[in-house]
């Protein structure tokens, strides 16, 4: 997965715009703003629960073309006590081309805001380039796209499944799956956890130690300096299998067909990352997107825009994308969300209301 989508020369994300309907997906900002607008609210928010901080970093990962990136800073800026903080605008891509078009993007709403624009933006390769500070991190269908190992559960113990060159002449993809013989590194210390001890013989799991990794590196800098994080992303508070998927051109195709030419994503297993936190951060959620939005304000967000016109295939417009968010038969159930907040801070937070009844 990691090298068929950030291959330098080949790799999926490395060749430019691959999002909205010219693209192969559509994600949740490029729907509506409503969207990157209540996820800046919500972040503003935190940064008032924890005694306003005088600077704050802005932290987001897998930025797409900057369009929620944009919307959270259109919102911010109508708040210049939170808005004057910001000494960092930190987004955490991989790709040159797609860091162009974020470039171009967020350049262009600088010149045009008139709020004050003290703050720089930065581009970095990994999260672990952050520098040290008061941080507001935003990780938005950024996990799905991380690497995962398969594993299933042998009268020997767990076993890696591999991709194999499939040179048969009836072959479709000239690859296929096999499963290791043997124990591999990856076999032995990532199904370690006291959750993988429940399984029977046959079954398979999937893994992702990037996502364990980055969620840590998330956890250490809040713990260390303060701030909060909110994850958005699909999947489950459970271990699955079988969630590996691959999207060209808005529709499903076979995983090994074409590497490089399509998304590939798998479920998040959202008890993975806060196992990962290991304790030294407080996390919340996951809650469904559904809930999240609702409790943020969409509908009244919705109301006052639908207010500012009068044409009837705007407010259709409008009211679609706002059914797309949080209809539990499109994005609404199947999205989630999952906050990290310092562990001195454990009153849950707005938009995670739910969690209390």
């Amino acid at each position: 997965m990691k090298h068929v989508s950030t291959n330098p020369n080949s790799g999926y994300y490395m060749k430019g715009d691959v999002f909205g309907a010219k693209g192969d997906f559509i994600t949740s900002p490029e729907i509506s703003q409503m969207f990157g607008e209540l996820i800046g609210i919500w972040l503003i928010s935190q940064w008032e629960s924890q005694g306003k901080p005088q600077k704050t970093q802005l932290i987001e990962l897998g930025p797409g073309r900057g369009t929620l990136m944009e919307d959270m800073l259109r919102v911010m800026s109508n708040f210049p006590d939170f808005y004057n903080t910001l000494n960092g605008i930190h987004l955490i891509e991989i790709s040159p081309e797609l860091s162009k078009l974020q470039f171009k993007r967020l350049n262009e709403f600088r010149e045009n805001n008139t709020e004050s624009t003290n703050y720089k933006f930065y581009w970095h390769n990994t999260i672990n380039d952050i520098l040290d500070g008061w941080s507001l991190i935003v990780a938005h269908e950024f996990f799905d796209a991380l690497p995962i190992h398969r594993f299933k559960l042998t009268d020997k113990g767990w076993r890696e499944y591999m991709v194999d060159i499939d040179t048969s002449i009836d072959s479709p993809y000239h690859f296929r799956l096999i499963l290791s013989p043997d124990s591999t590194k990856e076999s032995i210390t990532l199904t370690s956890s006291p959750q993988y001890t429940k399984f029977n013989i046959g079954d398979c799991i999937e893994i992702s130690s990037d996502s364990w990794n980055i969620t840590q590196k998330i956890s250490n800098q809040i713990s260390k300096f303060g701030g909060a994080a909110l994850i958005i992303d699909y999947g489950q508070d459970y271990v699955q299998d079988n969630t590996l998927r691959a999207i060209r051109d808005h529709k499903f195709v076979h995983s090994l067909s074409l590497p490089g030419h399509s998304d590939l994503s798998a479920d998040i297993n959202f008890s993975y990352l806060k196992e990962s936190t290991q304790g030294k951060v407080n996390t919340f959620g996951p809650v469904t997107q559904s809930k999240f939005l609702h409790s943020m304000g969409i509908t009244t967000r919705l109301s006052m825009l639908l207010d500012q016109t009068t044409s009837i295939e705007q407010h259709k417009i409008l009211f679609n994308s706002y059914k797309r968010l949080v209809d539990p038969l499109t994005m609404g159930r199947i999205y989630k969300v999952l906050a990290i907040n310092p562990k001195n801070f454990d009153q849950i937070p707005y938009g995670f209301e739910s969690l209390k009844k």
